[in-house]
C-alpha cells in the first residue's frame, strides 16, 4: 500500500518531523519520501508549520581524559556493582527489550496494513484565485466510500471571518451539495449518510470561500477557488 494514501500519512509524516517515528517505520517512510512526491510534499508542510530545520551543530564525543575526569570526581567507580550482579539484569533488560520491540513492530504493522485506514486519491482540485494560485489539493476517499481527506501541497489557512466549504458537484448538473466546513484545506472526515456512495466518475468537488460557519443558502455564495473531476 502507497503512504501517499494512506488515512494516517499527515500524522506519519509529523511524528517523522518530531522525530518520534522510529525504527522500521521510519525506514520505510524515508522510502516513500523517495519514491512517492506527495509524502516528501506532507513533510515538508510539517517542517514549515513546526519551523524545524536541520540543526548545524553535531554531537560532541569528550576525550577519554575528560570521562576519567568526570568518573574519579564523581567516585562512580564506587556505584559500579560487581559483574556477577548484573547478568540477571542484563538478561532481564534483553528480555523486556524484546518484547518492547515486537509490541512496537506489532503495532507499526497493524497501523501500515489495517485496510480501514486505507484511502484512494480520486480529485485533484487546483484554482486561479490568489489564494491557492499554484497549489493543488488532492481528494482521497476510503475504500467504503465513508470518510473524504484533503491533502493540500501548502499549508492554505481560512482567516478568523472566513470558512472554506467543499462541495459535490453531481454528474450531469443538479444542486451543489455541501459535504463540509473546513478552516484549512488540510482535513478529513466522515461524510454525512446520505451522501456516501455519491463521490463517483463524472462528479466534481469544488471549494468555495464563504463567511465563517458557512453558507447561510444551502448553495455557494462566496468565490469557487478549487475544482476538481472525481475519476
Amino acid at each position: 500500500m502507497k503512504l501517499s494514501t494512506h488515512r494516517a500519512l499527515d500524522a506519519l509524516a509529523a511524528e517523522y518531523v518530531i522525530g518520534t517515528l522510529r525504527g522500521f517505520a521510519r525506514r520505510r517512510f524515508e522510502r516513500a519520501i523517495v519514491s512517492e512526491p506527495l509524502v516528501a510534499t506532507r513533510v515538508a508542510y510539517w517542517q514549515n508549520r513546526m519551523n524545524l530545520k536541520p540543526s548545524g551543530a553535531g554531537a560532541v564525543q569528550p576525550s577519554a581524559s575528560v570521562w576519567k575526569r568526570i568518573e574519579r570526581d564523581l567516585n562512580l567507580r564506587a556505584l559500579t556493582p560487581p559483574w556477577y550482579s548484573r547478568v540477571t539484569l542484563l538478561r532481564t533488560w534483553a528480555l523486556a527489550a524484546s518484547f518492547a520491540l515486537v509490541l512496537v513492530v506489532g503495532a507499526q504493522w497493524v497501523r501500515f496494513n489495517d485496510p480501514i485506514q486505507e484511502l484512494s486519491a480520486v480529485a485533484t482540485l487546483a484554482g486561479d484565485d490568489a489564494a491557492v494560485r499554484g497549489t493543488t489539493v488532492a481528494a482521497l476517499l476510503s475504500k467504503d466510500g465513508k470518510r473524504l481527506a484533503l491533502r493540500a501541497e501548502r499549508a492554505v489557512v481560512a482567516d478568523a471571518a472566513r470558512s472554506y466549504e467543499l462541495w459535490l458537484l453531481p454528474e450531469g448538473g443538479g444542486a451543489p451539495i455541501s459535504l463540509a466546513v473546513l478552516g484549512s484545506l488540510d482535513a478529513e472526515f466522515a461524510l454525512p449518510k446520505s451522501h456516501v456512495g455519491r463521490i463517483g466518475r463524472g462528479a466534481k468537488l469544488a471549494v468555495s470561500v464563504e463567511p465563517a460557519g458557512g453558507s447561510k443558502t444551502g448553495a455557494p455564495t462566496g468565490p469557487v477557488i478549487l475544482v476538481g473531476a472525481v475519476s
